[in-house]
């Protein structure tokens, strides 16, 4: 989810995302046209899993399952979500509330953080950010903008209303072009460290979602 597509990964799972990723619906059926409702990018019900493929400076298949457990923070509830790559397994929090998607972090310090990496409201050219204190005390700048919702084919599979976000982070070096569908959730995400020439393409593969 080689160290570079391990920290690849971990941002397009945690906060672009990734993840991971996740809309509300029943298994694989052709998608709905009309337009979301509130929180219709993130499913939570526990059982609903993901399979992607990520190809590029390295490659790997990884899954992406909600778990039976949750996450206070500050007062919030976020579910567990388990990725599962090649046997090495790592742990994300996600939660919707009031039109926005968020994820926990940890900043340098160890200090939980939480960012929302999408919203409800997807308006182009929408802009927001935040900071989170890196190693050494230097702080990321999380960047992310609404590029353009639109339809999208990505391998056999179509979708409607697919929101197409961008996150840069200039301290890194990084930027990331995330895909989200309404009742699945990400689809699609390139992630490009311009600073080391890495470069990575994931798409989904397969999902069943409760």
């Amino acid at each position: 989810m080689n160290s570079a597509l391990s920290i690849s990964k971990g941002l397009t799972l945690a906060l672009v995302s990734a993840t991971l990723i996740f809309g509300m619906g029943a298994c694989e059926k052709d998608p709905v046209k009309s337009m979301p409702g509130p929180g219709e990018y993130l499913n939570s019900k526990v059982g609903s899993n993901w399979s992607y493929s990520t190809t590029g400076t390295s490659s790997s298949d990884w899954t992406v399952k909600v778990e039976d457990s949750t996450a206070l923070y500050l007062s919030n509830t976020f579910q567990m979500y388990k990725t599962n790559t090649a046997g090495v397994i790592s742990r994300n929090y996600y939660r919707y509330s009031k039109g926005n998607y968020s994820v926990l972090v940890l900043d340098a310090d160890g200090a939980t953080q939480e960012i929302v990496y999408l919203k409800d409201s997807m308006q182009t050219g929408k802009k927001w950010s935040k900071s989170i204190k890196g190693l050494g005390g230097i702080f990321k700048q999380y960047n992310y903008e609404v590029i353009e919702t639109v339809s999208k084919t990505v391998g056999s599979k179509s979708f409607e209303n697919v929101v197409h976000i961008r996150l840069n982070i200039p301290s890194l070096g990084y930027t990331s072009d995330a895909y989200y569908a309404p009742k699945v959730g990400l689809v699609m995400v390139d992630d490009d460290y311009a600073s080391s020439g890495n470069a990575y393409h994931t798409e989904i593969k397969s999902y069943d979602l409760k």
